[in-house]
């Protein structure tokens, strides 16, 4: 699912980019191409390491924030600080959290299922298997080089110092992510003006999203609430975990549509937006989505990706200003799998 953080609002192709007039001076030695998501943070700790306390606060490893310190991406009043540097209760934290990417965008002519279009945004059924942006290990086939495709729009380089004003204006604005295997619906703005307002509704919680699940094991309650901090594993550093200590408040509601044999059929409701946040969710309580390879257990090679799905989201149009809700039809790898295990 979509990831969230304090992000600024420049247009740049992800929630958060930033054009490169406006980026921190910082190290004036590194250029890196990349995605710029800001983040500020109120220390309520003290006498901890700088480099532990945002790595617990964001979720981040900790060497890829002694990474974010040494390009200039961690500042304290504006400077930036020593990895060792004891954080006190109150300082105030800021930076960004950077993503390398391709030097380039093209477009690619890559099928895709709108579910929805007018002037200043569409929404799209995204297909299992499909990243959504262009990284350093995928750098082709993403969502982006085929919406730049369906748009019409050309071929975009990012030069030393990042994409140019013209370029800029030219990336489909992704206001939310969904992992690689989850399909459903995904929103992307076609002008920077767009994009800013739906990140805006994503950072206030004003986004409604419904997903649909398939978990292992029958969920006795017909509804209920999980909740708690999210954080990284602490010992296996590739998955994320409800924490005892650190991490960021996260809460998902679900409600059962239908008992399997032997699995559940079930909504969830998403109020924040951690990375994982469903995934770890259901497994918490015993229930992990059927696939999971990273979070499931016996029934992990049921199904050939997690069966987790983007059902439906509700937004305000952020110019008509009238509700917009927009669904993608539930996959046949489901139906398939219902039919299979029905009572």
């Amino acid at each position: 699912m979509e990831t969230e953080a304090r992000r600024g609002l420049g247009y740049a192709g992800v929630p958060g980019g930033t054009s490169s007039k406006n980026r921190p001076k910082g190290n004036e030695g590194i250029h890196v191409k990349a995605n710029w998501d800001k983040f500020h943070l109120v220390s309520d700790k003290d006498n901890i390491r700088i480099d532990m306390y945002v790595a617990e606060a964001l979720s981040l490893t900790r060497a890829k924030v002694q990474g974010l310190i040494a390009g200039g991406h961690v500042r304290i009043f504006n400077k930036v600080p020593k990895p060792s540097l004891k954080v006190k209760r109150g300082m105030e934290i800021e930076g960004e959290l950077v993503t390398e990417e391709p030097t380039s965008l093209s477009p690619e002519e890559i099928p895709l299922t709108i579910l929805y279009e007018d002037e200043y945004l569409l929404a799209i059924n995204k297909p299992v298997g499909m990243v959504v942006h262009p990284s350093c290990g995928h750098r082709s086939g993403t969502l982006v080089n085929a919406i730049l495709s369906h748009l019409g729009r050309p071929a975009i380089s990012c030069g030393e110092g990042g994409p140019s004003s013209t370029d800029t204006n030219q990336r489909p604005g992704i206001v939310h992510r969904l992992d690689k295997d989850t399909t459903g619906v995904i929103l992307v703005a076609k002008d920077p003006k767009t994009q800013e307002a739906l990140s805006s509704q994503f950072h206030d919680r004003k986004v409604e999203k419904t997903y649909r699940a398939i978990v292992e094991g029958t969920v006795k309650k017909d509804e209920d609430v999980i909740e708690g901090s999210m954080g990284r594993h602490p010992t296996l550093r590739k998955k994320m975990a409800l924490v005892a200590k650190g991490g960021r408040y996260s809460m998902t509601r679900f409600r059962v549509i239908r008992r399997l044999s032997g699995f559940t059929y079930l909504e969830a409701y998403p109020k924040t937006g951690r990375t994982h946040q469903i995934r770890v969710h259901l497994a918490s309580i015993g229930h992990p989505i059927v696939g999971d390879e990273l979070y499931g257990k016996k029934t992990r090679r049921l199904a050939s990706r997690p069966l987790l799905h983007a059902y439906r989201i509700l937004i305000g149009h952020p110019v008509k200003k009238t509700p917009l809700q927009v669904e993608a039809p539930v996959p046949q790898d489901f139906k398939e799998f219902i039919d299979a295990h029905a009572l």
